[in-house]
């Protein structure tokens, strides 16, 4: 390969220097490139590079997904989807059947994110029905190992996902916020959390980690049975206790606690980008350090590429606007040999172009085709430095 690629290059003219220091737009802009119309793009060496990449650039997907999502996700470049959405069918049958759709349009499914399933306050809790919906995740486990499934998520946090009132990202973009002294409140699908205690008394963080051990260890060995892996997601945002319940993914300390509760290959981390850089220097190991740590280890199943402004009081920015350096986060993949899947997550809105604003994963969300294209060249930056 790394003949092929220095061949190419040699034919159409572009330098090394501009391969290396710009990527691949750049290199094909460079004034001694042949014309773009003349590359046989799907043929030459840099493209099948990206191809090879096992860093899979992915997108959320619904499950039954329209024509038009579909024709949006290919024109985008994606080769992979997570499946999305609320209630996702614990039926193997309905499973491969998506699989079998999607495979037939080119998209891969690697993995599920249930709303229905992760961040269940009743597993997280222990809240009457907990055990029914504990056999609910192992029963999908099993759905998915028979239709060729390998990857699911789970969130533990038992009140939901936290912000203020909307802020602003670069020219004016509407993103979200959290300030910890404002207006703050909790949702997960379409249940919504409020303080002071969000289900009606204070809980321990004792209580959590006897919660998440107990849902671990009926859940772990289903998953070994089924070749599923399960990533877990950090808590967001990144603080001790909100509405009496507290926060225990938060630090590597507490991944760490939980990954020795079973110690299973197949329960390892989902790592949100900016959920993590909240927590600043906090969290024992930030996110270069999680990534290094548990990509050695090959216990990083999932990356999502947010990005903030700044620790603990922040704006989501566009992916190349924020405190955290993403072409650093595709290097430290690349240097652990991350073997998953990418995916854009917490983007500011985008205006369209025909007016009114982009939401989340419609068939043309310009916010998320800018973020898809923007990760697919970083990743292809580091792919191809990596045999220069």
């Amino acid at each position: 390969m790394k003949e092929n690629r220095r061949d190419f290059i040699r034919k159409t003219g572009v330098s090394l220097a501009a391969v290396s220091v710009g990527g691949i737009g750049a290199a094909i802009a460079a004034p001694n490139a042949v014309p773009a119309a003349k590359v046989n793009v799907s043929g030459n060496a840099l493209q099948e590079l990206a191809n090879a990449s096992k860093i899979r650039i992915g997108i959320q997907a619904p499950a039954e997904a329209t024509a038009q999502q579909i024709s949006f996700y290919k024109q985008a470049g994606v080769n992979h989807i997570n499946l999305w959405g609320t209630g996702l069918k614990a039926d193997a049958e309905y499973l491969k059947a998506r699989k079998r759709d999607f495979a037939n349009t080119g998209l891969d499914i690697y993995g599920t994110n249930d709303f229905a399933l992760i961040n269940n306050d009743k597993i997280i809790l222990n809240l009457p029905g907990r055990d029914e919906q504990i056999e609910m995740y192992k029963q999908h486990l099993r759905a998915l190992g028979a239709a060729g499934i390998g990857y699911t998520t789970y969130a533990h946090s038992g009140n939901g996902v936290w912000s203020s009132d909307n802020g602003v990202a670069r020219a004016d973009a509407v993103a979200r916020a959290f300030s910890p002294n404002g207006k703050i409140w909790g949702q997960w699908g379409d249940k919504k959390y409020t303080g002071p205690l969000s289900h009606g008394r204070q809980y321990t963080t004792v209580e959590m980690w006897a919660n998440f051990e107990h849902f671990i260890k009926a859940v772990a060995p289903v998953a070994e049975e089924n070749n599923v892996k399960i990533g877990i997601l950090p808590d967001d945002p990144m603080v001790a206790k909100l509405a009496g319940v507290p926060r225990v993914f938060t630090s590597f300390e507490g991944y760490q606690h939980a990954l020795t509760l079973t110690r299973s290959p197949n329960v390892g981390v989902a790592l949100s980008v900016g959920t993590w850089a909240q927590a600043g220097s906090k969290a024992g190991k930030d996110v270069f350090g999680m990534i290094d740590y548990y990509g050695k280890h090959k216990k990083l199943f999932e990356v999502r590429t947010s990005n903030i402004d700044q620790p603990n009081n922040f704006t989501t920015t566009f992916v190349d606007g924020g405190y955290i350096d993403m072409y650093k986060v595709m290097k430290a993949l690349k240097n652990v040999n991350f073997d998953g899947i990418v995916i854009a997550d917490h983007m500011p809105e985008m205006i369209k172009s025909g007016g009114g604003r982009g939401g989340v994963n419609p068939a043309n969300d310009p916010s998320l085709a800018w973020t898809i294209g923007y990760t697919k060249c970083l990743r292809d930056r580091v792919e191809e430095e990596a045999v220069i």
